[in-house]
């Protein structure tokens, strides 16, 4: 959730200035009851931000799809183009738009607690008043997929949404991909001026309230009282003394290098051990002496090769002079391509990290014309600036591999609470944001 600026000069030496986002532009979790929503409304915040609605297409090995943001639509358009596929089209998105229904409302029944925290009566309750989310826990969403749809680029279509959580679509459950389909219920939105205004604006919030924020301020360590934690030790040697810790930091992290020598459960240390770390990427940030023609956000597959484009200029024309435009383009690196980049000698790193760049830029060049002409300036990221900036093991981008335990908020050391993408709600910012709803109740309700 980061933005900064950049003011490359142009041939005649004119400084340019362009708003880059570190791959965040396209928020879910805006509508009624959902956890970002709940967030604001909460805050009183609501009305604060500018939300900018965001447009999907999909190209896929050619095939291009402006996606509707409204269900009816989709559906619509889908058994329009994929005529021979409609009644399966209709019975996927039926089922998906019934679990749909059930994990929204019972999040909300739920109060925004994990369902495991609530007394097991409730809990009972619950999965008879929402049975399309509770049956959907744990499924494959491969298989319901595939058990409706045949055709190759309809697959791709259903399949690209994943990039938001993960590399690999085989990993995701039911319970991940059905929220992305928010996108096409209440839609997807950008703040105006970029990512970096939420969390400015949560900043604010957490000041307005007696709270402050330490900037470049490391954590070499939680501090511990009596088997509880009792605060965190800066990198200065300061001890800030606190009863509870809200840890985002990486999961291994979290539980390794800051808490040290503390005596896990023998289980969960196993688990952590275990834990996959789940894709890196390579991310390029590119201005332009063009603005695109084409949506906010766009999904690619072209063979073997997936990756995402963002243009952001297309909504907000402040963050790019006029013509101009600040184009994002991700592409997501299996945790086991994303370990030997860590191991590369600085002028290695620079030849791999220009290889791949200039590869996917070539890429996104079939998808917008002329693309490499109009490069004013780009700017390149791999896994470890991932590591350096998030402290990620491996530079993971979206805290654990899908398909897998994850920790709940509540550690098993007193006091300590975790929340952030490494949890059992998933990467993205509607997830990390339930993830911090989680964690603020479970510390209310000690």
């Amino acid at each position: 959730m980061t933005s900064w600026v950049r003011k490359p000069r142009d041939r005649n030496r004119v400084a340019r200035r362009f708003v880059f986002d570190a791959g965040v532009q396209d928020i879910s979790g805006l509508g009624p009851g959902a956890p970002l929503s709940r967030l604001l409304n909460l805050l009183g915040e609501r009305e604060t931000l500018h939300w900018l609605p965001v447009r999907h297409r999909h190209v896929v090995d050619g095939v291009v799809i402006d996606m509707p943001r409204d269900w009816a639509g989709l559906e619509q358009l889908l058994c329009t183009r994929f005529a021979e596929e409609a009644p399966g089209i209709r019975a996927f998105l039926g089922e998906v738009r019934l679990i749909h229904r059930d994990l929204y409302a019972g999040m909300q029944a739920a109060r925004y607690r994990p369902i495991a925290q609530l007394p097991l009566a409730e809990q009972m309750q619950w999965r008879r008043l929402f049975p399309h989310a509770a049956n959907a826990a744990g499924r494959p969403y491969g298989e319901c997929l595939q058990r409706h749809i045949r055709n190759p680029t309809l697959l791709g279509i259903f399949s690209l949404l994943a990039e938001y959580v993960t590399d690999d679509p085989a990993r995701t459950s039911l319970t991940d991909m059905v929220p992305l389909f928010g996108y096409y219920i209440d839609g997807g939105f950008y703040p105006a001026g970029g990512a970096q205004k939420l969390p400015d604006l949560l900043c604010r919030v957490i000041e307005r309230h007696g709270g402050k924020i330490r900037l470049k301020t490391g954590v070499t360590r939680f501090t511990l009282c009596e088997g509880r934690i009792a605060g965190v030790e800066l990198t200065s040697g300061a001890v800030v003394h606190a009863p509870v810790v809200i840890s985002n930091a990486d999961v291994a992290s979290s539980h390794g290098t800051l808490l040290g020598t503390y005596d896990l459960p023998p289980r969960y240390r196993q688990r952590l051990r275990q834990l996959q770390r789940g894709p890196s990427a390579i991310l390029i940030n590119l201005g332009l002496a063009t603005v695109p023609d084409m949506p906010a956000r766009v999904f690619v597959k072209q063979g073997d090769l997936v990756f995402g484009l963002s243009n952001p200029s297309v909504l907000d024309p402040s963050l790019a002079p006029p013509g101009h435009a600040a184009l994002c383009l991700l592409h997501l690196l299996p945790e086991a391509e994303a370990g030997p980049w860590l191991g590369l000698a600085p002028a290695q790193y620079e030849q791999a990290k220009e290889a791949h760049a200039r590869r996917l830029i070539e890429a996104a060049g079939r998808v917008v014309p002329g693309l490499d002409r109009h490069i004013l300036h780009y700017e390149v990221a791999a896994p470890p600036t991932f590591l350096r900036y998030i402290r990620s093991e491996n530079g993971s981008i979206y805290g654990a591999a899908r398909g897998q335990w994850c920790p709940a908020v509540r550690s098993p050391v007193p006091g300590l609470f975790l929340a952030g993408a490494g949890m059992a709600t998933g990467p993205g910012v509607e997830a990390a944001v339930l993830s911090g709803l989680h964690a603020a109740h479970a510390v209310m309700d000690g």
